[in-house]
């Protein structure tokens, strides 16, 4: 493959093509020729930028750029319109390569309802395997601000925690899995979104907080939340909800599961448990994982040790160094 950008008949036919134009907050959308594409709303406008950089098949990068970056919008209270792509990958990448991101990606934009409205697509020998970098535009109503925070919230998650951070390793190739547990993974990437329960979760009066669970796990989720507003918390090892397959994974490579990288899941904050009635009556599993407090955030282990916790790198790193990924 050549250096630099795709030729136009590359981009139309394997980008531009993958990409319809619905919603109707886009006035001007991805094109050729065009610079810039343009949205209009009369709401509050959110914006969130992410990369995804773990080796993985182009698919897969596709598929989870668009939940990673739109997660962080409905964490804030919002419902994403728009994302804009940048995909950089190395010259021996093929068109089959920009073909899987983009229709992966195309098709997660679709299923949550989002338009992909630009971006850029390069080939360049600064990178030894794709890059994806997703900015997501959004609107909301109400918006959702972690300042809000409470002394006396109770602190909840959704779903199962290390849930991307399982598919990651199971990406890795590395892993002989039993059927159940093939399918379980799969359901874990249909589960990365957190749209069902934002949708919810922002309609209710009594919550305080959202926040995607990714990087440093539910124990670094809840420490940047509660140092971004000067809040303590006590959260409860024993309490965290983690399923016997990501703990085997990461028993494995000596992983602590509260400490991986987990979207899909959403930590929340709320006064009263009408949230927390709402998601179970849609089906999304919710447990409720300690309180916010003054101080400082304490883990509290299963032995009943307390420990003053912080935001600290994730742990799917050590998995990466272990495996020379």
């Amino acid at each position: 493959m050549r250096f630099g950008k795709l030729s136009a008949e590359q981009l139309q036919k394997f980008v531009l093509d993958k990409l319809p134009h619905t919603r109707r907050e886009v006035v001007l959308s991805a094109a050729q020729g065009e610079d810039c594409a343009a949205a209009k709303t009369d709401e509050f406008v959110l914006f969130s930028s992410d990369p995804i950089t773990a080796a993985m098949p182009c698919d897969r990068l596709g598929e989870l750029v668009v939940s990673v970056c739109c997660n962080d919008i409905v964490a804030c209270g919002g419902e994403p319109f728009a994302l804009m792509l940048t995909v950089i990958v190395p010259p021996s990448a093929t068109e089959k390569d920009i073909d899987e991101i983009m229709s992966a990606a195309a098709a997660k934009a679709a299923s949550v309802n989002v338009d992909i409205i630009g971006g850029h697509t390069e080939f360049s020998d600064c990178v030894t395997r794709p890059i994806v970098s997703g900015t997501a535009i959004g609107k909301a109503a109400r918006l959702v601000k972690k300042s809000a925070l409470k002394d006396g919230d109770r602190l909840y998650v959704t779903k199962t925690l290390g849930m991307e951070g399982t598919t990651i390793i199971v990406d890795g190739g590395k892993e002989s899995l039993t059927v159940e547990e093939q399918k379980i993974c799969e359901s874990y990437r249909n589960g990365l979104s957190v749209e069902k329960e934002g949708a919810i979760l922002r309609d209710c009066p009594s919550v305080s907080i959202m926040h995607d669970v990714t990087e440093g796990g539910i124990i670094g989720a809840v420490a940047e939340v509660c140092l971004g507003c000067g809040k303590g918390a006590r959260i409860y090892e024993s309490k965290f909800p983690v399923s016997d397959f990501t703990k085997r994974l990461c028993d494995k490579y000596s992983i602590n599961p509260a400490r991986l990288i987990s979207s899909g899941s959403m930590l929340f904050a709320a006064s009263d448990v009408e949230p927390v009635k709402k998601l179970t009556a849609a089906g999304v599993e919710v447990t409720e994982i300690g309180a916010v407090s003054d101080g400082e955030v304490l883990l509290v282990q299963a032995d009943g040790k307390e420990t003053a916790v912080k935001p600290e790198t994730d742990d799917m790193y050590k998995y990466f160094e272990r495996c020379g990924l």
